[in-house]
């Protein structure tokens, strides 16, 4: 459904002291109905408030306010239907989860959880604000993961012929791009009337970049597309990576600077190559050959009685003794009857607190006891070496080529289906 023009006069009217974050005095109202949800026009007044400070951090070009509020209702209501389709698929997010998100958050910040809350406080952001957004975040993304992703099934054969054109041609496919988009939206089986409407305005944008319009300012102010604030700018991206129809446009977008209208099933499409830049082709790994001992933890017999018998075994080790015999007698891994032999490792199969504890050794040395969701570990370090892995490197880079890809398609078309589907009613006459 589009946006009705009495949104643009009363959102200049509305949301004009928004930008500067103050509130508006008077009667909270109801600005849209979206099935069985409401957005409130206080709701609003906050996100725009909060996005028009991200942009001024970021000294971007802020559009006009009325095209800022229409762009940030329609995100809105899009978040709205997203968080509606979760409840329907069952997915809940309970506090222990928010918590547990929180907590790593404020870890991946070097702080505590207090300290972390104190963080927010002083850069004004409302805590409980702040974990109800991410808790919404949570779930969208467990959304995704059941209705899009769990969905995206791509074949050896697929990664193969993909891998293979990876490295017959590695210097153009392993190329990343950034583009710019702007999307002029259409329903799902658009009546001709509205096609001719989309192109029309798709065709008024044109005229206007090729008077010298800048792209990101535009598509920030006239796009549907869900980058449309970051100024329509996409994630790098290599070709297979593209969605076809925009991959197709890379030849012409080195020479001129900007395509379209090109229209798919979502719409009507500009695009402009921001930025590219290559990437190495040849992938080396270094690889690990170590033994270990290892103490299941259990319920029978307590940490502190693991400890103490490993801290045992390291001493005789260090005193001379066979490790591999050590770990033939006392390790609980199925690598023991090899004497604790792991065999040539690359870092990504193994877990991280042995691979933080394995990078501090040199060859022959004896790690400290140290703990995993395994049990208690120590480790000698035998030897290293590198290895070229390109082949198996670009068979995994295809896979995650062809699902980004396919995802996000995916994405576009559920998204828009979601939109299609629902009740969607502006109220904006009352104020």
């Amino acid at each position: 459904m589009r946006t009705p023009k009495s949104l643009l006069l009363a959102a200049s009217l509305l949301l004009s002291s928004a930008v500067s974050a103050t509130p508006i005095a008077g009667v909270d109202r109801i600005l849209a109905l979206v099935n069985n949800d409401i957005i409130m026009k206080s709701e609003l007044e906050s996100e725009l408030s909060s996005i028009v400070q991200r942009l001024r951090a970021q000294k971007a070009k802020l559009p006009p306010v009325q095209t800022l509020a229409q762009q940030v209702l329609e995100k809105m209501i899009t978040e709205r239907l997203q968080l509606q389709a979760a409840e329907k698929a069952g997915i809940i997010i309970d506090e222990s989860t928010t918590d547990r998100a929180l907590q790593r958050i404020a870890k991946r910040n070097k702080l505590s959880l207090s300290d972390f809350k104190q963080a927010l406080n002083s850069q004004g952001v409302d805590y409980l604000s702040f974990r109800e957004n991410l808790k919404k975040e949570i779930a969208l993304e467990k959304l995704k993961v059941k209705k899009i992703e769990n969905r995206v099934n791509i074949t050896d054969s697929e990664a193969k012929r993909l891998a293979d054109q990876l490295a017959a041609d590695s210097a153009d496919s392993l190329r990343q791009y950034q583009l710019g988009h702007i999307l002029v939206p259409l329903p799902e089986g658009a009546a001709p009337e509205q096609i001719q409407t989309a192109k029309s305005k798709a065709t008024q944008i044109v005229d206007s970049l090729k008077e010298g319009a800048d792209f990101r300012q535009t598509a920030m102010e006239q796009s549907s597309g869900a980058n449309a604030l970051e100024g329509g700018l996409l994630e790098w991206r290599t070709r297979a990576e593209l969605p076809s129809l925009f991959a197709r446009q890379l030849s012409a977008l080195r020479s001129q600077p900007f395509v379209g209208p090109l229209r798919s099933a979502s719409g009507f499409h500009l695009l402009s190559l921001i930025k590219s830049r290559e990437q190495q082709s040849t992938h080396l790994v270094t690889l690990t050959h170590a033994r270990h001992i290892l103490l299941k933890s259990s319920q029978l017999k307590p940490d502190s009685e693991l400890q103490a018998r490993l801290e045992i075994i390291r001493e005789r080790v260090l005193s001379g003794e066979s490790f591999e015999e050590l770990a033939r007698s006392n390790s609980e891994d199925g690598s023991a009857k090899d004497g604790g032999d792991l065999g040539w490792q690359n870092p990504e199969n193994l877990v991280p607190e042995f691979v933080k504890e394995l990078d501090k050794l040199k060859a022959n040395q004896i790690s400290p006891i140290f703990k995993s969701r395994f049990g208690w570990h120590i480790i000698q370090m035998v030897e290293r070496k590198q290895e070229d892995n390109t082949e198996a490197h670009l068979i995994s880079q295809a896979r995650k080529m062809i699902r980004k890809r396919k995802v996000s398609e995916a994405t576009e078309t559920w998204l828009r289906r979601l939109r299609d589907d629902a009740y969607i009613e502006y109220r904006l006459d009352d104020i």
